[in-house]
């Protein structure tokens, strides 16, 4: 469990390294951390980490107050001052040339990381674009359905109006039948009447 939360800024002060380092690992998953909404990067440590952080710290002043002292009584020597100050100076740059290849580490670190979620993206996009194309066929096929259901209901609606058409002939042609059957019916019963009425009058 994460019981101590640290500043990255404080955290790069008590391990000696730039906060951009820090930050670095953190987005590298190096380091236990994240940016929270107050907008300050963080660094999440248990109780024991934080002491062990704290004793390399001690221990590493210790060292720096030891070397200074060493070349505080260097200074008393003959042409010391001179020694002292080149001393400094490849102290200075051997930090810096620490702090660099921190730096550059953790730069590897975000990059194989970055690389990585590149790869996943990557393999992502892939899956799309297949599922893209085969959504594609599928609309491909469904507009060639679509398109012979269209030419099929053409073909039923001519097919209904022919159907309409030799009904309407149809119905007219029984109508007529009709009606010729009706003349030839009242055609009998006049041919009828008029036997009758010789018979009736012979």
């Amino acid at each position: 469990m994460n019981d101590i939360k640290l500043k990255a800024s404080e955290y790069a002060a008590m391990t000696s390294v730039s906060l951009n380092t820090v930050k670095n690992r953190i987005k590298a998953g190096i380091l236990n951390g994240a940016k929270e909404e107050d907008g300050i990067w963080y660094v999440y440590l248990t109780s024991d980490e934080y002491e062990n952080l704290q004793n390399n710290k001690e221990k590493s002043q210790e060292r720096e107050q030891a070397i200074s002292d060493s070349i505080e009584k260097l200074k008393a020597l003959p042409d010391g001052a001179l020694i002292a100050t080149y001393i400094n100076i490849q102290r200075y740059a051997e930090f810096q040339k620490q702090e660099l290849m921190q730096e550059l580490s953790s730069l590897y670190a975000l990059l194989a990381v970055k690389e990585k979620e590149i790869e996943f993206l990557s393999k992502d996009l892939e899956r799309y674009k297949d599922k893209i194309k085969g959504l594609e066929e599928e609309n491909k096929l469904l507009s060639e359905k679509l398109k012979n259901l269209n030419k099929d209901l053409e073909d039923c609606k001519a097919a209904y109006k022919d159907l309409e058409n030799k009904y309407q002939r149809a119905d007219i042609d029984m109508k007529k039948i009709v009606l010729d059957k009706e003349k030839e019916i009242l055609e009998k019963e006049r041919e009828i009447e008029e036997l009758k009425r010789r018979l009736s009058t012979g």
